[in-house]
């Protein structure tokens, strides 16, 4: 079981997350979030993590071009999108796969990693056939999706719960059409859930993403909480 937790806005929290063992660890520059981190703070929040390669931008860009602004002034390559359409990723993806493959040809010493995008999709109370076919078409250019509450039509930041049967039924249709997408389920997503449906969530899940249910408030994350969730990854079920 793999732990992301999202909406860190302090170096406290960051600190509270690496110490307990986060896998994945998500900074958010949306500005409808209640969890908004402007670019340089998540700079001055990153430059002093221990493995920069867990932070993860989490952005809603306007285009393909206000994504690479944001990518390149954070320097970060796990990339959580809110929006931009399977064209428009598969168009960034083969941007930044052009770069590297520059670089190299130019005996670069960069040994930054690829870019990794991770699409956020809506879910709500059924997957009809726009949905199915919406699944598809992130499923042949992403790296990973992450499932979350759907609200008129916004995705993250509601704290509601997409019911297990409907997630599982979208993990299902995903992973049938990419077989090595990595799959994060999110909303409202907390220890009681988690230790609950342990076997399942793992069965078809690659990544759980918590973000409220360890905080006393909007991005205020209660250190406890986190060290008592990071531990269900060693929980004794038998």
């Amino acid at each position: 079981m793999n732990i992301k937790i999202c909406g860190i806005c302090r170096k406290e929290d960051l600190l509270s997350c690496e110490n307990a063992g986060a896998d994945l660890i998500g900074f958010i520059n949306i500005k409808r979030s209640e969890r908004l981190v402007e670019i340089p703070e998540i700079n001055y929040l990153t430059s002093s993590m221990k493995d920069k390669n867990k932070a993860v931008l989490v952005i809603e860009p306007e285009n393909m071009a206000d994504a690479i602004k944001r990518i390149e002034k954070t320097g970060l390559k796990n990339i959580q999108l809110h929006s931009l359409s399977a064209d428009e990723i598969s168009k960034l993806k083969k941007y930044y796969q052009s770069a590297r493959e520059t670089d190299e040809g130019r005996n670069s010493d960069n040994n930054q990693l690829p870019l990794r995008v991770i699409r956020a999709l809506g879910l709500s109370t059924e997957i009809g056939t726009q949905k199915v076919k919406e699944i598809q078409d992130f499923a042949r250019v992403c790296d990973c999706f992450l499932f979350d509450y759907q609200i008129r039509g916004k995705t993250g930041g509601t704290g509601k719960q997409i019911s297990l049967k409907i997630a599982i039924e979208a993990a299902k249709i995903a992973k049938h059409t990419n077989p090595d997408l990595i799959i994060f389920l999110a909303g409202g997503m907390d220890k009681k859930r988690i230790k609950e449906n342990f076997e399942i969530l793992e069965e078809f899940f690659d990544y759980v993403d918590v973000n409220s249910k360890v905080e006393d408030e909007p991005g205020v994350k209660n250190t406890a909480k986190i060290n008592e969730l990071i531990k269900i990854k060693t929980y004794d079920r038998a």
